[in-house]
């Protein structure tokens, strides 16, 4: 870009001054310097080009564009969108599922069919949609259900994905993880399974979130894991879970006996889906999401902004993003 004249840069200058220091109308400006409205608006609009006003949004629920341009280009995303961490743990969730629910709505076409994952924080996003959001949406369900009731979370994040999408869902009858490989084998085999697995995986659109390897997961809350089982799991290298898939940080299954157990879409195919929307929130899914993202299971992204900036420390070394390496948050 070339470099604006002495006098066009006193110019550009004077007019930054009176508009955004003194508060002046561009009108009032122009009046002052002898010019017209229209000069004064392309002098402004020159001054920001040229750096001499940078806007800054200041607010604690602003967006982190720099961050998120950033992280696009370290991990080949396609869209990433990272809102300011709040002052609970609840106000972040409902931040995140407000950025995530905006991004479902902003989606053209709008979807017809959509692979989901249920659980808390996908119950949250569906929550943040409005009704109509889109049209004879069909909400496939990608892993089993939960064996208890406690908060619904199939029926709070996958029914209202479906009903506000003015559509239905396509349910998973069984178990998320069963007592062995070939019962679990057997039923992948079974017609009503076979066909909503098949259905997921042939979805364009995969929605969820990564799940944490925690006591307080919704696994163990549903009874398929215990908490000395999810000890166990951790001490072997989990980081979370994926799907009901438990994985290490390089994304790949850390238990393959369980594994196997485990009625959902396989992780490889998840790699192979066109679009998938991975939401997170919150410090214990951190370490998940990193794996997630790294090992090329979601295409977008929508978090916080401490879960970002792990995720910007755990940039690939042959980080193509353009930038000096200091610290975009």
């Amino acid at each position: 870009m070339t470099r604006p004249g002495r006098e066009h840069e006193d110019l550009m200058l004077t007019a930054a001054e009176l508009y955004y220091y003194e508060g002046q109308t561009q009108s009032a400006v122009a009046a002052q310097l002898g010019t017209t409205r229209w000069t004064v608006g392309r002098l402004l609009e020159d001054a920001r080009t040229a750096g001499i006003v940078r806007v800054v949004i200041d607010h604690p629920r602003a967006r982190r564009h720099e961050l998120e341009l950033r992280l696009r280009a370290a991990f080949g995303l396609r869209e990433v969108v990272v809102v300011s961490a709040q002052p609970s743990p609840a106000a972040t969730l409902t931040a995140v599922a407000q950025a995530a629910a905006r991004h479902l709505t902003s989606l053209r076409p709008a979807p017809v069919r959509m692979a989901v994952s249920w659980g808390r924080t996908v119950a949250a996003v569906a929550d943040q949609l409005p009704q109509g959001w889109a049209q004879g949406l069909e909400v496939v369900q990608t892993n089993g259900g939960p064996t208890l009731a406690r908060g619904n979370p199939v029926g709070d994040s996958l029914y209202a994905l479906a009903q506000k999408g003015g559509g239905a869902v396509r349910g998973l009858p069984a178990p998320t993880i069963l007592e062995n490989a070939d019962l679990a084998a057997l039923l992948r085999q079974d017609a009503a399974v076979a066909s909503t697995l098949r259905a997921a995986e042939a979805c364009r659109l995969m929605l969820y979130s990564p799940g944490t390897a925690e006591p307080d997961s919704v696994l163990v809350e549903s009874g398929y894991v215990s908490p000395a089982r999810m000890d166990q799991l951790r001490r072997a290298g989990a980081v979370g879970d994926i799907m009901s898939h438990f994985i290490a940080d390089d994304g790949t299954a850390v238990d393959p006996e369980l594994d196997a157990r485990t009625l959902s879409v396989k992780l490889d195919l998840v790699r192979r889906c066109p679009a998938v929307l991975a939401v997170a929130s919150g410090p214990a899914k951190q370490a998940a999401t990193v794996a997630a993202v790294r090992s090329g299971l979601c295409t977008s992204l929508i978090t916080d902004s401490a879960i970002a900036a792990a995720l910007w420390a755990a940039r690939p070394a042959t980080d193509h993003s353009g930038t000096d390496g200091a610290d975009p948050a």
